[in-house]
């Protein structure tokens, strides 16, 4: 019996990357309501489930390809593949970098205004790769039997 991975991982680095815009905010405008590492910590859960995702995304995307599907699906795999890679990696590099900037100065607080701005850069990102995954599944069948 065949169960698709990818549709069940997909959804973790979401929840965490919005979660972790949100409290950044939050973060941002009262600064005594909440820890100042949540954003942090909620970006290093979503590039460690963005891997997950994204290693099961490729055994999907070689099963669709495989498939005759229409040109227009093809583009539109090779265009998720393609969103979700970078963003994978992008928040990967950014979660170290951001890591390595607190610890190294903890008390520059440009640091968090910059995070905020790159945290809203991959959020817009992976909601644009989440709808084109979304025409996938729902416009053309692509993982569904």
């Amino acid at each position: 019996m065949y169960y698709p991975l990818h549709p069940f991982f997909v959804h973790f680095p979401i929840g965490f990357l919005v979660a972790a815009l949100i409290l950044q905010t939050v973060h941002l405008i009262r600064p005594n309501w909440i820890c100042r590492i949540v954003g942090l910590w909620l970006t290093g859960l979503s590039s460690i489930s963005l891997l997950i995702a994204s290693i099961t995304g490729q055994s999907e995307y070689v099963k669709a390809i495989a498939k005759n599907n229409s040109m227009e699906v093809v583009n539109m795999l090779e265009n998720h593949r393609l969103f979700g890679n970078i963003i994978t990696w992008v928040t990967v590099i950014f979660f170290i970098f951001w890591l390595y900037l607190y610890f190294k100065k903890m008390d520059d607080k440009r640091i968090d205004r910059v995070a905020q701005i790159i945290l809203i850069a991959i959020v817009v990102a992976i909601f644009y790769t989440a709808s084109i995954g979304g025409n996938l599944v729902w416009e053309h069948g692509v993982g569904v039997k």
